[in-house]
């Protein structure tokens, strides 16, 4: 595994503070109304390309949590940019998989999300196979390709 999340490609960097507990480096966040980050909630829904990165300034790895208030460094990486994202415990995604928001910050392949009828929003593709299906599997960092943005 990276000690990085970004991998490769364009990219912007952003910080914000953190407005809740638990954001991890590689989660996909939104941005509030008052302007903090937060843990993208809406399964399967759009999202801009904002990723959670490692504060190494401050010595700090891709396992630290960003606790609330505090400033998170974001990445906001560009179409065909390569990261590290968190894949979600259970999901077993291949090369090639659409993913999209698993809805608690992590990412999950197309194929999986139980959501006929809405309209599914994809940001990347799997640049690596991702099992995550055995029992106590934990979400785990892997690298995706960004595609979409909206």
């Amino acid at each position: 595994m990276s000690n990085r999340i970004h991998l490769k490609g364009p990219y912007t960097h952003d910080e914000a503070d953190a407005g809740e507990a638990g954001i991890y480096p590689g989660m996909l966040l939104k941005v509030a109304s008052d302007g903090d980050v937060e843990i993208h909630d809406t399964e399967g829904g759009r999202a801009e390309a904002l990723f959670a990165t490692e504060d190494s300034l401050q010595g700090n790895t891709v396992a630290t949590v960003y606790t609330v208030d505090n400033p998170v460094m974001l990445i906001l990486p560009g179409l065909g940019c390569v990261v590290n994202a968190l894949i979600a415990a259970g999901e077993d995604i291949a090369i090639g998989d659409w993913l999209c928001s698993n809805g608690d910050g992590c990412l999950r392949a197309l194929g999986s999300l139980d959501s006929e009828g809405i309209d599914v929003f994809c940001i990347a593709v799997a640049m690596e196979a991702c099992d995550l299906t055995a029992s106590g599997a934990v979400n785990t960092l892997a690298a995706v390709r960004i595609v979409g943005l909206g």
